[in-house]
């Protein structure tokens, strides 16, 4: 029998867990072309929920284009993978001829070619000599789409933050000045590392600047995420006391993503039994922590003495906690609080904590358990 827990990757249909308001609105963002920029912790879902817009969207006859920049690093890499995503959205994945690419693309000519798999895939050149106009040309190959078929688009681009490390802002600026004149096309904007992306949307000095509606993804609502769980359980024929589920939901922080790591671990162990006990919760959790051990050891033995004094302190700490007050520091012997301040800094750049308003947490539920059984050693 299959395990129903899924976790580390996009999840869709009965594997994801049901977000239907957040799913509605964005997609009425999309009909009403509403640009708009999701913002939360890492693993709350971005990546599964727009997949959920998107289905809808296209099954409404909207033209969808989703582009990953992760791995974009240059401007280069910017043209060639956006230009990419809008030609097999544009064109399929089959249209050997490409009879209609000069209808939207004036610069580019898109090559359809077969990828190392054997798959048919687009194929861009990029001259790094014309770059930037070849980014407007893909930027304007939606509108002209949308303008000649009477339609509406909505594009995008997951990981978005990454072009804000370009060396200039020359690809933002182009952008934020196609994107602003176009019609009927929704462009929402996602990023993993909420710090950076949420800066170039609300620094007043970056070229996007309060240029979208913010969409801030919380955590999913402790009922619904129990519901679930219990449902998983009881679809492959064991049992799950809602006692328990609201116990490992608690433990998780009522984070999708751990909730399912977890959840995954205690169906394994529970796998020629119908009910779950209550050891089993505890005994899952060592296990995890265990086979995690290797990685947040490399990530520990990376940091400096004062960002292992702070994460520490935080990962003790209570939520909401002014983890900058005289008694905090004083509890901690973590010295100043500006010292302190420049720390947690540091930390939010390695994407080991998070600021919500005047709270620092850090970010990975599991990591934060580690630090706290570490911290009982010493």
């Amino acid at each position: 029998m299959k395990n129903p827990f899924v976790y580390g990757k996009e999840v869709s249909g009965d594997d994801f867990c049901n977000r239907s308001d957040e799913i509605k609105e964005l997609y009425r963002d999309t009909v009403n072309s509403q640009n708009v920029i999701i913002f939360s912790q890492r693993r709350l879902g971005k990546t599964s929920l727009i997949g959920e817009v998107l289905k809808r969207s296209r099954n409404k006859g909207i033209l969808a284009v989703y582009v990953d920049l992760y791995a974009t690093l240059t401007e280069e890499d910017l043209v060639h993978m956006y230009a990419k995503a809008v030609s097999e959205s544009l064109f399929g994945k089959f249209d050997k001829t490409l009879k209609r690419t000069h209808e939207f693309f004036k610069k580019i000519r898109p090559r359809l070619t077969i990828d190392e798999t054997g798959k048919p895939t687009y194929s861009i050149d990029v001259d790094k000599r014309e770059v930037l106009p070849l980014l407007e040309d893909a930027l304007e190959a939606v509108r002209r789409y949308v303008e000649k078929k009477k339609k509406k688009a909505v594009v995008v681009f997951d990981e978005f933050q990454q072009i804000g490390q370009f060396k200039t802002d020359r690809a933002e600026k182009i952008m934020r000045s196609s994107i602003q004149k176009h019609k009927n096309i929704s462009y929402i904007f996602m990023g993993s590392k909420k710090h950076l992306i949420f800066d170039m949307f609300n620094n007043p000095n970056k070229p996007f600047y309060k240029s979208a509606k913010p969409f801030p993804l919380i955590k999913i609502d402790e009922e619904e995420l129990a519901g679930f769980i219990q449902g998983k359980f009881k679809s492959t024929k064991k049992q799950l006391p809602v006692s328990m589920a609201k116990k490992l939901i608690s433990i998780c922080e009522s984070h999708p993503y751990y909730v399912q790591y977890l959840c995954h671990i205690i169906w394994e162990r529970a796998i020629d039994r119908e009910i779950v006990k209550e050891s089993d919760i505890s005994a899952s959790l060592e296990l995890l922590l265990s086979r995690e051990s290797v990685t947040y050891e490399a990530t520990w033995n990376l940091l400096t003495i004062k960002q292992k004094q702070v994460l520490l302190a935080l990962a003790k700490a209570a939520p909401g906690e002014k983890i900058f007050s005289s008694p905090f520091l004083a509890e901690h012997n973590l010295g100043s609080a500006s010292s302190i301040q420049r720390t947690s800094h540091s930390l939010i750049e390695k994407d080991l904590i998070d600021k919500e308003r005047d709270s620092y947490t850090v970010i990975d539920i599991f990591f934060k358990k580690w630090l706290i059984k570490l911290g009982k050693r010493k």
